[in-house]
Order: structure tokens, then C-alpha cells, then sequence
């Protein structure tokens, strides 16, 4: 949401609030406190009265830069006051002071580093390739200087660390983390993690934790993250409860991993139908296909718009066990994986 004002008002101050906004460029977009999170943190710029100020206390937002405070000339100073102390960069009293507001406003429109998108990678069945799908496209975004967040979700996996060769490297897991909430400054966090490619840092469980993950400290992790400008993708491999549940219904982009055989397509038919309606969704079929089904039969039969189409390729499980998964310009892997990156850039910059 690279031009959008997220406006988080009482009815008697969203007009004067949308017609500042209007008059510096921005795409208004109303919204609630208690249900913002997705806008809260894409968009470019904020402004709350103290109403909402007090609920997104409440709901322990995660801090961000951006967020103005607005109200009537005889609100409680405590309001003005607790704006100032959450980060708001200034308090302005309307109708009275509206051009301070769109000059305001417009300051904010200066050019500053942008989200790169959010992607949650899912299975639709055991074994589809959902973090060997993640990591690829870590290492394509590294590839192309982009700094990348990848997030272990995966209740059961072996480790996404393991996978990229980055098992022995130094730096936080998931146990150093858990009990954080929105706090998780997004750059100490990227220092901190163990890097699995120039610019790409993960985060995964210790070798021998199998604990479940808390949602918040997922959610926190994720919107540090995006709040530094990372590409954040989340590996969640086949869940869709608890906090899985939760970043499928924080990000961008859903990129759904599926074989192409006729078992696999009816399993990946139930995990759709308990995805959330919010994010876009897309489908990656990844071969062989024993009985004949093409990409396109099987996006078809799911009713999900088709990414890519995977070709095996026998040189995946050799790299992974010798060493870790490495990028190739050439496999259909990573034309699969720059594909993804593409759209979760544009998918994280427009209006919601």
C-alpha cells in the first residue's frame, strides 16, 4: 500500500482526515482499530484519533514509523500526550489545523524504503516441495540484492537452516525469540539471525525443539520483517491452525505447492476451502505427473490461478544432501521462485 492513508477515526473526524490526505496524494483507506493489522503496517503512511490510539494499545501493535495523531481542540491532554510516548510524529487539532496536517502528510511521501511483499508458502499435501519452494526463492531475492526474512513455521519440518546448508551457522532460533510481541525491531533482528545467503536471514527452531510456536512471537517476527523492508516468506508447510493460521491471514500472497496427481488434487481442494479470503492465492504444480495431468488440469480442478508449473528435476535431492539447496539460474525451481518474488513485490504495494 505504497500511497495509502490508513485513516483510524471516529465518524465526526474521517472527513476532515480523508480530505487532508486527498489534498497529499494519498488513496484513503478506512479501517478499524481491532482489525487492522494488515493495513497497519503496508501502509504509507497513518493517522489515529484517541480512540483508536487506546484500542491499539490494547491490541499491542506493533510499533511503526508514519503515524499521526488527530483531535478537537478540548480532547484530554492524556490522549495527546500517550500519541506522542507510542511514536506518533506529531498531534494536530482539526478542523483548525489542516494544513499542518497535509503538509504533514506530504513530508511523509518522501521516498523511503519500501515492504518487498510477504509470502506464505503451503502444501496442499504431505511432501510437495513447500520449503524447497521457500528457500528458492530466498535465494533468488538474494540473487537480485534483496533482503529477505525466511520464517520457519513448519510445525514438523527438518528445518529450514538444514535445508540451505545454514544449520551450523550462529545466531537466534526460534526459542531465543519466543515471549517477544510487536517490540522486534526489524534490523536488529535481521544482525541476528543466521545468515543463508548474502542478504538472507532465517529463522528456524533449534535442532531438537519441537515446541509449538506462539502467534504472537510468529507475528512479531513476520512484521519486523516487513517493517524493514525485508521480502518476508513464511514457510508453514501444511498448517493452517494456531500460528500458521495467523500468517496466512497477515500476508500478501499465498503460494500454495501441489503435485500433480489426482490424490494431491483432492487434498489440495480441502486446504483451499480453509485458506482465509483476504490474501491473493496462487498455485505451483510440481511433477512428475504418473497419470498425465498438465499444470493447467490441475489448477483447473483446484480453481486457483496457476504460478508454475514444476518439471522434476534430479538434481534437487543430490545438492540438498550435499551440502544444501543452491541456486541455479537455468531449473524450472528457480523460474518458479522469481516468479513468486515478482508478484509478492507488486502484491505488497497496492492498495488492499
Amino acid at each position: 500500500m505504497g500511497d495509502g492513508l490508513l485513516v483510524l477515526t471516529g465518524p465526526e473526524r474521517f472527513d476532515d482526515v480523508a480530505r487532508c490526505g486527498a489534498a497529499a496524494g494519498y488513496a484513503i483507506v478506512r479501517g478499524h482499530p481491532a482489525d487492522c493489522r494488515r493495513d497497519w503496517l503496508r501502509a504509507a503512511a497513518v493517522v489515529v484519533d484517541g480512540g483508536a490510539l487506546n484500542e491499539l494499545g490494547r491490541r499491542e501493535a506493533p510499533q511503526r514509523d508514519g503515524v499521526l495523531l488527530v483531535g478537537a481542540a478540548d480532547d484530554d491532554p492524556a490522549a495527546w500526550r500517550a500519541g506522542l510516548l507510542a511514536g506518533a510524529r506529531g498531534g494536530y487539532v482539526l478542523p483548525d489545523e489542516e494544513a499542518a496536517l497535509v503538509a504533514a502528510l506530504s513530508a511523509l511521501r518522501r521516498p523511503s524504503r519500501h515492504a518487498a511483499g510477504t509470502i506464505a508458502v503451503v502444501g496442499g499435501h504431505g511432501g510437495a516441495g513447500v520449503s524447497t519452494l521457500a528457500a528458492a526463492i530466498a535465494l533468488a531475492a538474494s540473487r537480485e540484492r534483496q533482503p529477505a526474512l525466511l520464517l520457519d513455521v513448519e510445525p514438523g519440518g527438518a528445518g529450514l537452516d538444514l535445508l540451505l546448508g545454514a544449520e551450523q551457522r550462529s545466531g537466534l532460533r526460534w526459542n531465543a525469540v519466543t515471549g517477544q510481541t510487536g517490540s522486534i525491531g526489524g534490523a536488529a533482528l535481521a544482525a541476528a539471525l543466521p545468515a543463508a545467503a548474502p542478504g538472507v536471514g532465517v529463522l528456524t527452531r533449534a535442532r531438537d525443539d519441537g515446541a509449538p510456536l506462539p502467534e504472537e512471537t510468529v507475528l512479531a517476527a513476520l512484521d519486523a520483517g516487513r517493517t524493514n523492508g525485508d521480502l518476508v516468506i513464511a514457510d508453514v508447510g501444511r498448517g493452517t491452525g494456531g500460528a500458521a493460521a495467523a500468517v496466512l491471514e497477515s500476508v500478501d500472497l499465498l503460494l500454495i505447492v501441489c503435485t500433480a496427481t489426482v490424490p494431491a488434487v483432492s487434498a489440495t481442494r480441502k486446504l483451499v476451502a480453509r485458506l482465509p479470503e483476504g490474501p491473493r492465492a496462487v498455485l505451483v504444480v510440481r511433477g512428475p505427473a504418473p497419470g498425465g495431468l498438465t499444470a493447467a488440469d490441475v489448477a483447473a480442478a483446484i480453481g486457483v490461478e496457476l504460478l508454475a508449473g514444476l518439471r522434476s528435476e534430479g538434481w534437487l535431492p543430490r545438492c540438498c544432501e550435499a551440502g544444501g539447496l543452491r541456486y541455479r539460474r537455468r531449473s524450472a525451481l528457480h523460474a518458479a521462485a522469481h516468479s513468486a518474488l515478482t508478484l509478492a513485490r507488486r502484491s505488497g504495494r497496492v492498495p488492499a
